[in-house]
């Protein structure tokens, strides 16, 4: 039954976190007493809880019956696997030369991304950037499982 808790807490951390930051951004840009903000938040948050349980079940519980059976469910083992499992997927979605011969130019918020069908180094940083962000998510609800999780080993053997 610990490891469902487990599970689940890989589940909520990363998209409570998300939601959080989505929350402040809100605050940020809305008046403090708008009432949909908490509308907007709580639709997010259904969002993300159901991208993230998608990522643990379809991603994660492969990678941690793996680990299991080579018998390194370690700590850095487990943060690692999370950081991967969710860098991979944001990585493969927005690869930038995904479409070599679409010859278009882009930007965000004034910024080029992207010179006819090339990308910038701000758009390379900005790719970097939101993979990485995805997989410190990926990582934090490796932490929250790793945290969770039974049968930890209580001292690390030299």
């Amino acid at each position: 039954m610990k490891i469902v808790v487990a599970f689940m807490s890989a589940i909520l951390l990363p998209a409570l976190l998300i939601t959080a930051w989505y929350l402040y951004g809100q605050f940020v840009t809305f008046e403090h007493d708008d009432p949909y903000i908490w509308v907007r938040t709580r639709g997010f948050l259904a969002i993300c809880i159901a991208v993230s349980a998608g990522f643990v079940v379809f991603l994660g519980l492969p990678a941690y019956f793996l680990l299991r059976k080579f018998n390194s469910v370690n700590w850095w083992a487990t943060l690692i696997s999370g950081f991967v499992l969710g860098a991979i997927p944001m990585a493969i979605f927005t690869w930038p030369l995904r479409y070599p011969e679409m010859k278009t130019s882009a930007s965000v918020n004034g910024v080029k991304t992207m010179i006819d069908g090339v990308p910038t180094l701000d758009g390379w940083l900005q790719f970097l950037q939101g993979v990485s962000f995805l997989g410190v998510c990926g990582m934090a609800g490796a932490l929250a499982f790793w945290l969770v999780a039974p049968n930890k080993p209580l001292k690390q053997d030299k």
